[in-house]
């Protein structure tokens, strides 16, 4: 069966996947890594698979539709995220009438953090949608393929699965158990090397060494942070490891399938959630003698002695989500590591092993007052990471950080076209007392120019650019993207934008 995998066109620079803002200030453009698994899953079944990223394609909707048209798939299944969803509904509308044209009978489905959220309203919005796809994607998506080929009889018999029944009435099935045994899965890095190499170096993540890769070595978070969409929706709490050397073939894989790669990064919701899983791949980098740069995802609580094994093993950088210097806002916010002086430990720490840090920090939750935002902004100064981002919560469908949001009526809006503002760029839609949205948004680039503006960090990043010409791309293009938006207002709506979108399209 013929499937095509759609990251759809929308805003030039926008990642679905992102675990945030969709759309950075840094020029950021995430891998469609959740998309490629699903496409290589379905791939190893037997099936034929077409894998479009419009963004980093540069493809605008008439050319996707092209694309699509002449490899005539049966199926289409689409990524989604909250922000761009009344975009992707129209893109789904514009596939159905066009490309079902040619090919009478395509289905299409959606998948991805807003589509696990809100599946039923989905539907609703969009009459031409056949499927939702809830949850973790992988062998929902090749089921309902296997549906359509005749090997499952009805869409009510697949986990995970929201469809339209004999009566044009929607109904779903809730996803079953996760994945458990993860290193089963293709390697993505083999999926993106078939479809995505063309376009390789136009991903770009603003703190890492790039090109770059990104995988996975487990899924799932053993954390509870209220504002984390991708456990919450996707991944789960449970944190499934992938086999060590399964993980270390790969990089091989990598290193001898991508030139010029500046480095790995592992994407997994936290790559240190078990010291020992990253003992023994580094341990087996070791071993081997393999020479390749990675980042991860860490939190603040990693020992000394496992940072200066992870430096040794190839390890760069790690990006840490220190948040908020407020503990009431920590403990709002179920952040675990609360001690701020532990924090400031682990970054001394990280420093002595030689490993850098990308320190994210987030304002507008529950307890946030301009006091500690404040607190906030001089904390990532005390701290000091390698570089830093500020973004306002973006509470989405389907976190426990959403529920509380429109419980305690600081959620101002449902109207997803309040998502961005009228440049594409992220906003909030979001109020705590004073802290209007625009405030949290004014706010973000007041402690963006504060922390990027120093003399002291400035001469410090030059110093690096000089002595380490691995860093210098990053430096370089990094400073010159943030320097457009340093002095720029970001945050608001577009006129339009202000009009509750119509529930059907």
């Amino acid at each position: 069966m013929r499937v095509t995998f759609l990251n759809p066109p929308f805003h030039p620079m926008f990642s679905r996947e992102s675990r945030s803002p969709c759309v950075t200030k840094s020029s950021t453009l995430y891998w469609p890594m959740f998309l490629s698994y699903a496409a290589g899953t379905c791939e190893a079944d037997g099936n034929e698979i077409q894998l479009i990223d419009s963004p980093a394609m540069e493809l605008d909707l008439p050319a996707t539709i092209a694309g699509i048209k002449k490899f005539a798939p049966e199926l289409v299944i689409c990524s989604t995220s909250t922000p761009s969803i009344l975009n992707d509904l129209k893109v789904v509308k514009a596939i159905k009438e066009q490309v079902g044209a040619d090919v009478p009978g395509i289905k299409i489905a959606i998948m991805g953090t807003h589509a696990t959220a809100e599946p039923l309203e989905s539907m609703e919005m969009c009459p031409e949608l056949d499927f939702v796809v809830i949850g973790e994607a992988d062998y929902t998506c090749r089921n309902l393929v296997r549906h359509l080929r005749g090997e499952i009889a009805r869409p009510a018999d697949i986990a995970g699965l929201a469809y339209r029944t004999a009566e044009g009435k929607v109904d779903f099935q809730p996803e079953g158990p996760k994945i458990e045994n993860i290193t089963e899965l293709p390697w993505v890095s083999k999926v993106y090397r078939k479809y995505l190499y063309s376009c390789y170096k136009k991903y770009f993540y603003g703190a890492n060494l790039n090109p770059l890769i990104v995988i996975l070595t487990g899924r799932g978070c053993p954390n509870r942070c209220s504002y984390c969409v991708i456990p919450q929706t996707l991944n789960g709490h449970k944190f499934r490891m992938r086999d060590p050397k399964d993980v270390v073939d790969e990089l091989q894989y990598i290193k001898e399938n991508f030139e010029d790669l500046g480095e790995v990064f592992f994407e997994d919701d936290t790559f240190t959630a078990n010291h020992q899983h990253v003992r023994d791949i580094c341990n087996l980098i070791l071993e081997r003698g393999l020479k390749i740069t990675w980042s991860c995802n860490a939190r603040a609580d990693v020992p000394l002695d496992l940072l200066q094994l992870m430096k040794k093993a190839g390890g760069r950088e790690m990006c840490v989500g220190f948040e908020s210097a407020s503990p009431e806002v920590l403990e709002n916010i179920h952040k675990g590591v609360k001690n701020t002086d532990k924090a400031i430990e682990f970054t001394k720490n990280a420093r002595k092993a030689g490993l850098l840090v990308h320190g994210c920090f987030m304002v507008g939750n529950p307890g946030d007052t301009p006091a500690t935002l404040r607190m906030t902004l001089d904390y990532a100064k005390k701290l000091n990471p390698n570089t830093a981002q500020f973004y306002p919560i973006m509470a989405y469908p389907g976190t426990e950080a959403y529920k509380e949001a429109l419980e305690s009526g600081a959620l101002k809006t449902k109207d997803y076209s309040q998502w961005l503002d009228k440049d594409g760029f992220h906003r909030t839609t979001i109020q705590r007392g004073v802290l209007t949205s625009q405030a949290l948004v004014d706010f973000c680039d007041k402690a963006r120019r504060e922390f990027y503006l120093r003399p002291n960090y400035i001469f410090r990043q030059g110093i690096m650019a000089i002595k380490n010409p691995r860093e210098r791309y990053r430096v370089f293009r990094g400073f010159k993207t943030l320097v457009k938006h340093l002095f720029r207002k970001h945050g608001e709506l577009a006129p339009v934008a202000r009009q509750a979108p119509t529930i059907k399209m």
